[in-house]
């Protein structure tokens, strides 16, 4: 486009006076503004991660093995490295309650964890309960933390007991707060 038809069409633009250019900053305005939104959030995130992202992931590092614990060489390997290791067993399950004339079921996240877990900060249980004596035997069924959603979903209460899989697991204790 040449610079004489560019300048045939501002000038027919303003015509009209100034409105029409006063929706373009307020649209240019808005785009700026958008734009830093976007910076800050993105900052915000980036902070709190920073700060924070060893306690969301429990530590400050993970190592994934798929479909295998790590062997000697590789505990070895980590133990030399950490302050401190903890290794969790994670896979997906179907949780089934028995409820006499109809059975509730629902896709769960298990996470099975050792001792150390977690290594950094603390798990908070609602009612207020140590992890250990949440996670004990009792009946000769362990025990289990679940989200609240799920207990809900599944229509359990605390004490209940559920199949995960094939065995039964003990009564539910307490629920993630």
């Amino acid at each position: 486009m040449s610079i004489a038809i560019a300048a045939r069409f501002a000038r027919r633009e303003l015509r009209g006076g100034l409105k029409g250019f006063t929706i373009l900053l307020s649209c240019l305005a808005l785009g700026v503004a958008a734009i830093a939104a976007v910076g800050s959030v993105r900052t915000a995130i980036e902070t709190g991660l920073s700060v924070e992202g060893a306690a969301l992931l429990g530590g400050d590092a993970e190592l994934d093995f798929t479909y295998h614990f790590a062997n000697a060489q590789e505990k070895e390997w980590m133990q030399s490295r950490a302050n401190a290791v903890s290794e969790i067993a994670e896979f997906r399950s179907m949780a089934v309650v028995d409820n006499g004339d109809q059975t509730e079921r629902g896709l769960t996240q298990v996470k099975a964890i050792d001792d150390a877990y977690p290594l950094i900060g603390t798990m908070v249980l609602n009612p207020a309960m140590d992890l250990n004596a949440a996670l004990a035997a009792q009946n000769g069924l362990p025990g289990a933390v679940m989200e609240r959603a799920l207990i809900d979903r599944l229509g359990l209460s605390i004490g209940d007991t559920f199949a995960l899989g094939n065995p039964t697991i003990s009564p539910v204790r307490r629920n993630l707060a």
